[in-house]
């Protein structure tokens, strides 16, 4: 091999390594170069938005990051690696909710799957709320009625009885 084909294998193992090492952001950034502007907002395409919703249902799927009391935009932005603000952009313009809904979403429907598991039998609304994410009764039980139209109480004793 010559000194040059050597210095060529070199980069393009470099390169690759490289590619490995880019995050998502900078995935991203590839694809929003083509951003379009209309009236100063940045659109994403359609294949975009579909990439980064796959991505994050994904991640909520797998991780579980709604289970963390506490779990904050930046901590997701971070997670993911995107900038909180595109991130924030992304949920309210094409999941339709903002942030916090998004999240709450997630542990409601986790808490459903618990209790149609039957996996809240022996457990309060305190101790449920806890396990699902929450950091209160209050809170759990405003969410809870927000996304399922009753109260976790009656939600359960429903479930039980049926």
């Amino acid at each position: 091999m010559s000194a040059r084909q050597l210095v060529l294998a070199s980069n393009n193992r470099t390169e690759a390594q490289n590619m490995k090492k880019k995050n998502f952001f900078s995935f991203l950034q590839f694809f929003w170069h083509d951003k379009k502007k209309k009236g100063g907002k940045e659109y994403m395409s359609s294949q975009q938005i579909e990439l980064l919703r796959t991505r994050l249902e994904e991640f909520m799927e797998h991780k579980q990051p709604f289970l963390k009391q506490g779990y904050s935009i930046k901590d997701m932005s971070n997670d993911l690696e995107i900038p909180a603000y595109q991130l924030s952009g992304f949920i309210n313009r094409n999941i339709g909710m903002h942030f916090n809904d998004f999240l709450n979403k997630s542990r409601i429907k986790y808490c459903e799957s618990l209790i149609k598991n039957n996996m809240a039998l022996k457990t309060n609304l305190k101790e449920l709320a806890f396990k699902c994410g929450f950091n209160n009764r209050n809170s759990f039980t405003t969410a809870f009625k927000k996304f399922t139209g009753q109260t976790p109480s009656d939600y359960t004793r429903h479930h039980y009885t049926t």
